[in-house]
């Protein structure tokens, strides 16, 4: 089973340890919000950001959602 079929069951099995689908749809919202902020940051475009941590966790919430309804179980 690949990692797209696995994510559109409610639950991924881990080496026997049931993990809820949304916990790691928003785990890689995360990882994706991080890794544009470390692309923003080395292109030198978060001078122009007011807060930063908020609008990582703005990210971090878009990308998640974003996940989340095209995966869906």
């Amino acid at each position: 089973m690949n990692l797209l079929q696995s994510l559109t069951t409610a639950e991924i099995d881990l080496f026997g340890f049931l993990l809820p689908w949304g916990m790691v749809v928003g785990t890689l919202g995360f990882l994706a919000a991080w890794l544009a902020t470390l692309a923003l940051e080395r292109l030198g475009l978060t001078r122009h950001i007011w807060h930063l941590p908020l609008f990582f966790v703005a990210l971090a919430v878009l990308f998640g959602t974003t996940l989340g309804l095209a995966l869906s179980p």
